[in-house]
């Protein structure tokens, strides 16, 4: 797994391009527009309260703030299991933060061009972990992912180019998916997932409703429609069937244009509160 920590005092908004252009899957959260939405400082109270003395022994080891120094994540894979990516950007320690893994089990470096390359034992999985910028952290268990990701935060290796455009101006998700290039497991709820190319979905909050947003490419104009009304069927038998989702005032309205169909689904954003209290 790799972790990617980025300089940046304030969320920029994400880019694909920053990410490697292998990269067939990925999920990107702005925590700084989180914060000031309704939604998300309810669900961020819930999660400091939940979890507060592990935040504590987060600060307290590596010296930043898991919930308030953070500006951005972003998780990134090639579809196999073993290569996946976590980016976390914000504000850190550095030195601190290297203090800590030259201290871990079966500590070595080597060097990749001018950046000392960390490797350690984590219950007996080898870590790697190097260094872009005094306050970028990248930490990875394939050595391979953690050179590429450096050499495209350097600007050395082109990132992905993405196939489609996110619906929402200021979203604080953003998950995508290449479908097709994904190793996704045969179960009951993966049929309708395969018929699509690609999936593209953004959250955010606009005025106090909570607003999804996607995109989905498939491989033909029919498979576009089929796909809008099974999802709209989906919400509607949803809310026959579960007392949480019945009345919470959802709204949702798909349309298609050639092989790719839009749909957009909300809430207000009192109603995700009251729904994700159920859901504990």
């Amino acid at each position: 797994m790799t972790f990617i920590v980025a300089p940046l005092a304030m969320a920029d908004p994400f880019q694909p391009k920053n990410i490697p252009a292998e990269s067939q899957w990925h999920l990107h959260g702005d925590l700084t527009g989180l914060r000031k939405t309704n939604t998300g400082g309810f669900l961020l109270d819930q999660i400091r309260k939940g979890e507060a003395d592990t935040i504590i022994d987060i600060e307290t080891l590596f010296g930043f703030d898991l919930l308030e120094d953070l500006t951005d994540i972003t998780l990134f894979g090639t579809g196999k299991a073993d290569e996946i990516a976590i980016t976390l950007s914000g504000e850190f320690a550095r030195a601190q933060l290297e203090e800590v893994i030259v201290q871990a089990d079966g500590y070595n470096s080597t060097t990749y061009g001018t950046t000392k390359i960390h490797s350690w034992k984590d219950n007996d999985r080898t870590q790697h972990a190097g260094f872009h910028d005094n306050n970028t952290v990248i930490i990875s268990q394939k050595k391979g992912l953690l050179k590429l990701a450096l050499d495209v935060l350097a600007g050395k290796t082109p990132g992905l180019k993405a196939d489609l455009t996110p619906p929402s101006e200021e979203p604080v998700v953003v998950a995508y998916a290449n479908i097709k290039k994904i190793k996704i497991p045969l179960d009951e709820g993966s049929h309708i997932i395969r018929k699509a190319d690609s999936i593209l979905i953004t959250l955010a909050e606009k005025q106090n409703r909570l607003v999804a947003n996607m995109v989905i490419k498939t491989g033909s104009k029919t498979m576009a429609k089929r796909m809008m009304h099974a999802l709209a069927g989906l919400v509607s038998l949803s809310e026959l069937a579960d007392k949480n989702i019945e009345g919470l005032d959802i709204l949702h309205s798909g349309q298609t244009s050639g092989k790719i169909m839009t749909m957009t689904m909300s809430l207000p954003a009192a109603n995700a509160f009251a729904l994700i209290s159920k859901l504990k």
